[in-house]
């Protein structure tokens, strides 16, 4: 078994669209700190059963799409046993997965499901990330955004 390698990438975002992924950001951390606080009151650590607690009641809460929602669960659990105390999710990055992320090796883009719908974005890449993605069909991946404000996507291969 081979060792998951994360290949950084910049997206090209035209201006319009930088609101849209901010909103879905800030909709992806609203519903990560909602999860977190049924969890810490119900003290609930089982992802199975927390989905059955705040599943409905978030997406319609945030607005965000079902597996959206689902990475959320996934990301405050996680969090929750890596890290003893948490205290808030910020909004600056989204958990993608399968579902909602589609990396086109022949455009050299992908595509990002937002609360707008799917996005299609031009990758600002080099060589080198052309070199690790080439014959590659990336899985998961996290949108992040950076504090000049550029977005990038880490995608595991």
């Amino acid at each position: 078994m081979t060792q998951p390698i994360s290949v950084k990438c910049k997206l090209i975002v035209l201006p319009d669209l930088g609101g849209e992924i901010d909103r879905t950001m800030q909709g992806f951390a609203d519903a990560c700190n909602q999860i977190l606080e049924v969890a810490k009151r119900e003290n609930c650590w089982n992802t199975t059963k927390l989905h059955h607690l705040v599943y409905k009641p978030v997406r319609e809460a945030t607005g965000l799409k079902a597996n959206h929602v689902c990475q959320a669960i996934r990301r405050v659990i996680g969090n929750a046993k890596a890290v003893k105390q948490i205290h808030k999710f910020r909004p600056t990055s989204v958990g993608l997965d399968v579902r909602t992320f589609v990396y086109k090796e022949e455009t050299q883009s992908v595509g990002v499901t937002l609360m707008c719908g799917r996005v299609e974005f031009k990758l600002s890449i080099g060589g080198y990330q052309i070199a690790l993605l080439r014959g590659q069909t990336p899985t998961s991946a996290t949108l992040n955004k950076t504090k000049l404000g550029d977005y990038n996507i880490l995608m595991l291969i």
